[in-house]
C-alpha cells in the first residue's frame, strides 16, 4: 500500500478520534424550561385565580418583588399582599405569558393583562377595562421563585382609567 495513503488514513483516523473525545467530552445542558415553565405556570395561576394558598409551593422564603410602579415587597406575606390588593382593585384580571425565554435560574416574561378597575385600591374603582403589557424576570433557586423584577408603562395604563397628564400649574413655579 502506497504510504500517503497509509499516511492519510491515519490522519483520518486520528481526527475522527479527537472529534469523538471533543464531543463526548462536551455534556449537553438540559433544557432550563423543563424546570421552571411549571413554577411560571403556577405562579401565572394564582396571580389569575387568587389563590394565594399556592404559593406556597412556589415561592422561597427569601422571596423579593421590584415593580417599577409600586413598592417593592418581601417574602411570602409581602407577595400576597401585592397579589391580594392588584385581584381586589382589579377581581377579574387575566394574565397571560405572550413570550417566555428561560436560561439556568431565570425567565423573561412579556406579558399581558386585561382586567376591569371594580374593586377600591391604591385609587378610586373607575369601572374602566385596562389592557397592558409589561415584562417580568424571574429569579429561581432550589426549586422555587426566589424574586422578581416587572417593569410596565403605567402611564397608559392610567390613562385607560380616565387619569390625564396635567402640566404643572404656574403656582410650582
Amino acid at each position: 500500500m502506497n504510504p500517503s495513503i497509509i499516511k492519510n488514513m491515519l490522519l483520518n483516523i486520528a481526527v475522527l478520534i479527537i472529534t469523538f473525545l471533543i464531543i463526548s467530552g462536551c455534556q449537553m445542558k438540559p433544557d432550563p424550561s423543563k424546570e421552571l415553565k411549571p413554577l411560571v405556570d403556577k405562579y401565572v395561576e394564582v396571580w389569575n385565580s387568587g389563590n394565594l394558598g399556592n404559593l406556597d409551593a412556589i415561592i422561597n422564603s427569601t422571596y423579593a418583588y421590584h415593580s417599577n410602579q409600586s413598592p417593592d415587597a418581601n417574602g411570602l406575606d409581602g407577595l400576597k399582599k401585592v397579589i391580594s390588593g392588584f385581584r381586589t382593585s382589579y377581581p377579574d384580571v387575566k394574565i397571560v405569558l405572550d413570550d417566555v425565554i428561560y436560561s439556568e435560574n431565570e425567565a423573561s416574561c412579556k406579558w399581558s393583562l386585561i382586567g376591569t378597575n371594580t374593586g377600591p385600591g391604591e385609587i378610586p374603582p373607575t369601572g374602566k377595562p385596562v389592557k397592558q403589557w409589561g415584562v417580568s424576570i424571574v429569579h429561581f433557586a432550589d426549586g422555587k421563585i426566589t424574586g422578581e423584577w416587572v417593569a410596565f408603562d403605567n402611564q397608559s395604563f392610567l390613562e385607560q382609567l380616565g387619569f390625564k397628564m396635567m402640566p404643572p400649574s404656574e403656582k410650582m413655579n
